[in-house]
């Protein structure tokens, strides 16, 4: 079947800031107040650094923690484990980014085999890109595209098009295009957000606005899911400039309406919430209160796993700390570790650390860093259950990836804990 494609003007560039957004799965909290990451200028030696919170890493320490989970991540065997243990790798690697030390990143880039390594090339040719350094930009594009002869098809699409976006910020439509050409469903539309996540401060013109939305409400149309997701997250990019329109508005939000109701329930929770917290950070918190309902209604008219419960409830109290409302997330978080202990019997094991990982993350933007801490601790605890080494592994990654992203300061219980769990990580794997 054919599928409705956005005009090349815009699938150069729309999912850049939608993707790095999402990345990192549970942890997608910004730091508290205070714990910023670790700017460029303040790596090279310019400027102060931030005052840091009690209870919460500095820069240095936050390093620390994901060049451990780096390390955890490749003891994983590489026979017979490797895309786990290059998945795990990618999460470290690119979680460097997220603290602002994507050198680091692509300095780790290169220990990691197959597709991801071109993916993580691809992500701090990204940064280096919206940096304003193109030279540099255009050097870790290139080795992202290197690794393309070894992959498979789809792995191969995915590489082409995370450069296409690179190229799209960098102005440079006809190497992005060249990219982004014949590639499936999938991936149609992370070139778009690109663009229209760069031109977040310009005033779009009447026809290209226009364009762009009846290629979305096209999409919608097809009921596919590739093209039904892809369209929510290059609109999620045109948005912020159609707020002061309100024209634009109300077509926007109905398009967005229309696109979420499609969707799964955890995306529609997910989509509801980055759209309160875009409205709080723009001063809207009655627009947001309202998004934040309407996720709270999605949750609580649905049938869920006691994890997955935990793990929404939890994205829904982070947006309502930003939007201003710390005790009614407090409250939610009191209530969805209760439903955790109520039903961790019931949870596999594997599937334990997550929750508590998002209600830990929940907590750090609360700046409550003894209750944060504390829940990691319980996610380390939790995550270090099962037989094999590798789902302990990987639980240990992704929890050192979670406090170092928050900001979240470890201590000595959760030092040693973490000791442990890396001195039993032998076979069976």
């Amino acid at each position: 079947m054919h599928s409705p494609r956005l005009q090349p003007a815009s699938i150069l560039l729309a999912l850049a800031l939608a993707t790095s957004a999402t990345a990192f799965g549970d942890d997608r909290p910004a730091a508290a107040p205070g714990v910023g990451a670790a700017p460029s200028a303040q790596a090279a030696g310019g400027g102060a650094a931030p005052a840091v919170l009690p209870g919460f890493a500095d820069p240095q320490a936050r390093r620390a923690m994901l060049e451990t989970a780096f390390e955890v991540a490749s003891t994983i065997p590489a026979e017979g484990q490797a895309r786990d243990r290059a998945r795990m790798q990618a999460i470290a690697a690119e979680a460097f980014i997220a603290i602002g030390v994507p050198d680091r990143a692509a300095m780790l880039a290169s220990s990691i085999d197959g597709w991801r390594r071109g993916e993580v090339f691809a992500a701090t040719a990204l940064e280096a890109a919206k940096a304003g350094k193109a030279d540099e930009a255009r050097m870790l594009a290139k080795r992202a595209l290197g690794v393309v002869p070894k992959v498979l098809d789809w792995q191969r699409e995915r590489i082409n098009v995370s450069v296409a976006r690179v190229y799209a910020w960098l102005g440079d439509d006809g190497e992005a295009a060249k990219l982004e050409k014949g590639v499936g469903e999938p991936e149609m539309g992370r070139v778009a957000a690109a663009r229209a996540g760069k031109g977040a401060g310009e005033s779009f013109s009447k026809e290209y606005f226009d364009t762009q939305m009846a290629a979305l409400e096209e999409w919608i149309t097809t009921k596919n899911f590739d093209l039904v997701r892809n369209s929510m997250e290059v609109a999620f990019e045109f948005y912020p400039n159609c707020l002061g329109d309100p024209e634009r508005r109300t077509r926007i939000e109905a398009l967005m309406a229309a696109a979420n109701a499609q969707l799964a329930y955890d995306l529609r929770i997910a989509n509801l919430t980055r759209t309160a917290e875009l409205l709080a950070s723009r001063g809207e918190q009655a627009a947001a209160r309202v998004a934040i309902e309407k996720a709270g209604e999605v949750l609580a008219s649905n049938t869920w796993l006691t994890e997955d419960a935990v793990y929404q409830a939890s994205v829904i109290a982070r947006a309502k700390v930003r939007n201003g409302d710390g005790e009614a997330a407090r409250k939610d978080l009191e209530a969805a570790l209760a439903r955790y202990d109520a039903g961790r019997t019931g949870v596999v094991d594997i599937y334990r650390a997550r929750p508590l990982r998002a209600v830990a993350a929940a907590y750090a933007e609360l700046k409550d860093a003894d209750a944060a801490r504390a829940t990691y601790l319980r996610a380390l605890e939790d995550g270090s259950t099962n037989p094999n080494a590798r789902p302990r592994a990987e639980a240990l990654v992704e929890t050192l990836v979670s406090m170092a992203r928050t900001g979240v300061a470890p201590d000595a219980a959760v030092d040693a804990k973490v000791a442990a769990i890396r001195a039993g990580l032998v076979a069976p794997w």
